[in-house]
């Protein structure tokens, strides 16, 4: 069972920063973040919809143009929000990457910044958006792709298979008391489970048949 490092630790380090990714590659097979389109069109590292949690600034990503947005600090990091770019040309080779879709739209730009920068990791492009997956399966059928299950989604499964993903990921309680992970693995599908604080629920995960654990500190597997 493989270990991702949700948003860079986000328990241990600024959040989806090149610096927490960074040092997170060291610790975990894979590293997660979240991209979405900022006010100027570049797309962005970034979580939330708005710059009020992780910044000092205020406002929407969607609303911000670039040039203001990397006059922010985010936390106590002293970096500012990053390109997507500068963040898949800073990673190791050996750590893998989970890529989180966040907004509608965006999937042409991020199979362009994926060939742009010339990235060799295995790179996995994730979301709860149903329209961004597909759309990146029609532009780029090798593209390994997951769907994240919402807790809305009623056929998780037939969902992903119906997308042609590769990964379907979702929350672990999920993947504990369903037949979800049993299901997915009948058709092939690599499972991810998030967000995981103890190493006794990763453990229980591992003996379920879960692929790889999302946490936002480090955790022995």
């Amino acid at each position: 069972m493989r270990l991702i490092a949700h948003r860079g630790f986000a328990a241990t380090a600024p959040e989806n920063t090149i610096g927490a990714l960074k040092a997170a590659a060291e610790y975990a097979d894979a590293v997660e973040f979240d991209v979405r389109r900022c006010g100027s069109g570049e797309l962005v590292v970034f979580h939330d919809e708005t710059l009020e949690r992780v910044t000092d600034g205020t406002g929407a990503i969607a609303d911000t143009p670039l040039e203001e947005l990397q006059q922010l600090t985010v936390l106590d990091s002293g970096e500012p929000i990053p390109t997507l770019e500068a963040v898949l040309e800073a990673l190791p080779l050996s750590v893998e990457v989970n890529l989180e879709m966040k907004a509608l739209g965006i999937a042409e730009d991020v199979l362009e910044a994926l060939e742009a920068t010339g990235i060799e990791n295995r790179v996995v492009t994730t979301s709860f958006l149903t329209p961004e997956l597909r759309r990146l399966r029609e532009l780029e059928p090798s593209q390994p792709t997951g769907l994240l299950v919402s807790r809305r989604l009623v056929h998780p499964v037939t969902t992903a298979v119906e997308l042609n993903c590769d990964v379907i990921g979702a929350n672990y309680w999920r993947c504990l008391s369903t037949t979800l992970v049993a299901r997915a693995k009948t058709v092939d599908l690599e499972v991810h489970a998030w967000s995981i604080e103890r190493p006794i629920v990763a453990r229980l995960l591992g003996y379920r048949g879960v692929d790889c654990i999302s946490a936002d500190r480090p955790l022995s597997v």
